[in-house]
């Protein structure tokens, strides 16, 4: 009897210690911990830095004078991203009014004439030299086009891939042709521009 009892007490502890689920099978674990997401960035420069550029300043136009200047565009951010040049505004003035000038409008009125004269042809100067070479990307117009409101103002979709850390150069060419008159005297010409970088391009 006790015989019998005792193997019945080491079945019930067997059973029970392989139900409460203890074995000695192998295991490990390791871990995923301090898993991070930073955001990039995608910032425009324009000459150096983030600030409005003038680079134009031009007094004594006259007829037969012309001249150009480069935009250095940096993508200084962490991010590849696409170059547009977002918006161009013209704004025109009569300014001074000259004896001369007046006998050369044909309403007899001083008139806002510089920007159907001033010329300008902006473009994407690959190897910055102020000039326009063949193969480069025309921005405005394929040539020299007048600085008329009609005809330049307006947003431009480029797309121009600019890498991050990525460095391009856009140049303006003006000139005024030796065939204006006096109807330009005194007129002035403000012309402004945004240029913009964006992620993708431009639907």
């Amino acid at each position: 009897m006790s015989k019998i009892l005792v193997s019945l007490m080491t079945v019930a502890v067997v059973g029970a210690l392989i139900g409460g689920g203890i074995y000695a099978y192998f295991s490990d674990a390791e871990t995923s911990t301090g898993n991070t997401f930073t955001a990039g960035t995608l910032d425009l420069n324009l000459d150096g830095g983030n600030t409005n550029v003038v680079k134009f300043n031009v007094s004594d136009v006259s007829p037969g004078s012309n001249g150009g200047g480069t935009w250095t565009v940096t993508n200084v951010g962490t991010i590849n991203g696409y170059l547009d040049l977002e918006t161009v505004g013209i704004t025109e003035s009569a300014g001074t009014t000259t004896d001369p000038e007046l006998a050369n409008e044909p309403t007899g009125l001083d008139t806002p004439q510089l920007g159907t004269y001033l010329l300008a042809h902006m473009f994407i100067d690959t190897n910055n030299n102020g000039n326009w070479d063949a193969g480069e990307t025309d921005i405005l117009g394929t040539n020299a086009v007048p600085v008329a409101i009609n005809t330049i103002a307006g947003s431009y979709g480029l797309d121009l891939s600019l890498a991050a850390g990525g460095t391009n150069y856009v140049t303006l060419r003006w000139s005024v042709p030796v065939t204006a008159d006096n109807r330009i005297q005194g007129d002035s010409v403000i012309l402004g521009m945004t240029f913009e970088l964006q992620q993708r391009a431009v639907d």
